[in-house]
């Protein structure tokens, strides 16, 4: 009997120490649009426990980017990564803000076929893209517009499904080129296709984050906040354990060590260190969203972001 008194007294001061794991986890769906290493800090957050500790039972849903904003404001996800088709839907005014960032620079390379050398010689040719009014289509016509080339006249742009079908399509011959994400960007250069880009090099621009409906902030702030205080941990987590984040990288994607060594390395830069971005960039994205969607008046920053409980929880951390 003293025996049994004992243990349930060790559980209650155990629960009472750490009332996160008091009671059940809140179950959270979080939508992603593919298997990439922008969503790193979500999918080993989650293999970790960090997302868990905080109380969230982190459900990740594979969802196209073009549909997600509409699944937020319906209620069938909780939150998105596709941080730019979040922005671009609260600038039309669906009632969504982007609330954190898991990277800051596009992790998107181009690759093309050996013997397309240059930017120019893309002129009559197919980029594959994930699908139009995607990042990859945004950043794709500003890349090409930049090189003096006109998209949809001098070079088609062929939304095909997620970044893997776009290296499938390029195998096939479908496409001539094709705007690819880690690890696939690795996986051309070694079936001897040519990187003609790092979308980095160009501008500064968040491919993934942390979006959510506005009922959801004004609902259950305290479930966003957790949210972010585990995100923020993971991305944490990857800046300081790169032997943790390189093995898990060979392991998911299926790599050599090298390889996912490389890949972290490329990788590194692009993620935020705390959730947040600098405003120019964010101001520089926006611009490139409203002119493809041919908004006339220009998109104040409180329409699409809503930064309050992330400089909240940035403080308390």
């Amino acid at each position: 009997m003293v025996k049994s008194l004992i243990v349930i007294v060790g559980l209650l001061i155990a629960c009472l120490s750490n009332p996160k794991q008091s009671f059940a986890a809140d179950r959270v769906r979080f939508a992603y649009p593919a298997k990439s290493l922008n969503y790193l800090p979500i999918t080993m957050g989650r293999d970790k426990g960090i997302f868990q500790t905080e109380g969230v039972d982190l459900q990740m849903v594979l969802v196209a980017s073009t549909i997600q904003v509409a699944a937020l404001t319906t209620g069938d996800i909780d939150f998105s990564g596709a941080q730019s088709q979040v922005m671009a839907g609260a600038a039309r005014g669906l009632p969504v803000k982007v609330v954190g960032f898991l990277t800051i620079k596009p992790s998107f390379w181009l690759m093309s076929k050996p013997e397309i050398k240059s930017m120019a010689d893309l002129k009559g040719k197919i980029i594959g893209i994930t699908a139009i009014g995607s990042s990859t289509d945004t950043l794709a016509r500003f890349l090409v517009s930049k090189n003096g080339l006109t998209p949809d006249r001098e070079v088609a742009l062929i939304g095909t499904g997620t970044t893997s079908i776009i290296l499938t399509a390029m195998k096939a011959g479908t496409v001539d080129a094709g705007v690819l994400s880690p690890p696939f960007n690795a996986m051309a250069t070694q079936m001897g296709y040519r990187t003609l880009a790092y979308f980095g090099d160009y501008v500064e621009q968040s491919l993934s984050g942390v979006g959510t409906s506005d009922k959801m902030i004004r609902e259950r702030p305290e479930l966003v906040r957790r949210m972010l205080v585990a995100t923020i941990k993971s991305l944490r987590f990857i800046q300081q354990r790169p032997a943790d984040s390189i093995q898990f990288i060979s392991k998911e994607w299926s790599l050599d060590s090298a390889s996912a060594n490389e890949l972290y390395k490329s990788m590194l830069p692009a993620f935020s260190k705390d959730g947040g971005m600098d405003e120019k960039g964010i101001r520089d994205a926006l611009k490139r969203e409203t002119e493809r969607m041919a908004l006339k008046e220009e998109t104040p920053l409180s329409k699409v972001m809503d930064l309050r409980l992330l400089r909240e929880v940035q403080k308390g951390l």
